[in-house]
């Protein structure tokens, strides 16, 4: 992905980018309707005016993908993760780690955080633009209302809220947000069929014709392979054909993207594959300079975006096609795509999260088809 210059920018982003630098305020949009690329335009417009300013993700991955596609906006701007803002700003302020509330590593006391905040107030403070917002706890928010009076909250909106998270709602009340959430829309990333076939999983009302990409392509594509092997073959040949795409294969294990790595090393693409584990301090750390094929956890996949996505363990997917968990994980996957999405499985019988999607949505074929 290349960052959109601003006059590619739509009007709802430039509207985000120039709200008032002084207040908090909340954006919000479905995946795909340009949150991580406003955010960083946002962030640069911040530090413009040469006030400290971070930009803040959850997730690792995410926080490195948007130092790279913003590399040309980053000066004067930290593009970092929730947990080193926070042990940054504590260390800088009171000489020692945030106090943990004994439940593990990244688990904070954050009533004991307010108590020291109030006590002994941080000297300085950067202006915050956070992105994927709702992944993030609501302990930091009350924080951040008493620290920082420069922050913009880039969040999904209507996702559902599970531990640790925080919903759209309570993000606002919690930072008394200046004229409520402001809105982005539509699926600005995907092609119309991929933005089409997203829709078909969307938990709230379907984002209508009007509000999808200009950009049209091929429809999705649902491949039986027989075997673990041919689709390895089928998706080395894709790479070795596309020698400029940007290509993501989104596992739901780590098993399998170790597999697929190891399948793809073996068969000459070694230099062109890269995957990224949280938990290997080996493959923490991404090239999106040198590599163009991202192999990665479900887990990390918000925010990311590929021309072309491979789900190569749809079998995994046993959920309730019905429930909203499941099909927010689907929309959310397809979005991760701009050009083309192949949906993998080995069973005779479709999976039933597809099962009832539409051929005029996705195309089944079988492994002897070759990928175009």
């Amino acid at each position: 992905m290349t960052l959109p210059t601003l006059l590619e920018l739509t009007p709802g982003q430039e509207a985000v980018i120039t709200l008032p630098f002084d207040g908090r305020h909340l954006v919000t949009g479905p995946p795909g309707s340009g949150k991580t690329v406003t955010a960083a335009y946002r962030a640069w417009a911040l530090a413009t005016v040469g006030r400290p300013t971070a930009l803040v993700t959850h997730a690792n991955l995410l926080s490195q993908h948007t130092a790279h596609i913003s590399a040309r906006l980053s000066e004067g701007v930290r593009i970092t993760t929730f947990h080193r803002w926070l042990r940054a700003l504590w260390n800088d302020n009171f000489a020692c780690d945030p106090p943990s509330d004994d439940t593990g590593e990244w688990s904070y006391d954050w009533a004991a955080m307010l108590d020291s905040c109030i006590d002994r107030p941080p000297s300085r403070v950067d202006d915050l633009v956070i992105d994927e917002g709702q992944e993030l706890p609501p302990g930091f928010y009350r924080v951040c209302r008493l620290l920082a009076d420069r922050i913009t909250v880039f969040a999904d909106e209507g996702l559902g809220i599970g531990e640790g998270q925080t919903s759209v709602e309570a993000i606002g009340r919690t930072l008394k947000a200046v004229d409520g959430p402001v809105q982005l829309s539509g699926n600005l990333r995907s092609t119309r069929e991929i933005a089409r076939l997203a829709d078909f999983f969307q938990v709230r009302s379907p984002a209508g014709l009007e509000r999808l990409s200009q950009r049209t392509g091929d429809k999705g594509v649902l491949l039986r392979c027989r075997h673990p092997d041919a689709f390895l073959a089928q998706l080395s040949q894709f790479v070795a054909a596309q020698p400029d795409q940007r290509i993501g294969v989104i596992c739901r294990s780590t098993e399998l993207q170790r597999e697929i790595h190891r399948g793809l090393a073996e068969r000459g693409h070694a230099a062109s594959v890269e995957s990224y584990v949280s938990s290997d301090v080996n493959r923490s750390v991404v090239d999106f300079s040198s590599h163009r094929v991202h192999i990665i956890h479900t887990a990390s996949m918000k925010g990311m975006e590929f021309d072309t996505v491979f789900v190569p363990d749809l079998d995994a997917y046993p959920e309730d096609p019905t429930g909203a968990s499941a099909r927010r994980r689907f929309h959310i996957l397809c979005t991760r795509a701009r050009n083309a999405l192949y949906l993998i499985h080995y069973d005779e019988r479709e999976p039933e999260i597809v099962a009832d999607v539409p051929h005029d949505l996705l195309e089944r074929r079988r492994i002897c088809t070759r990928f175009h």
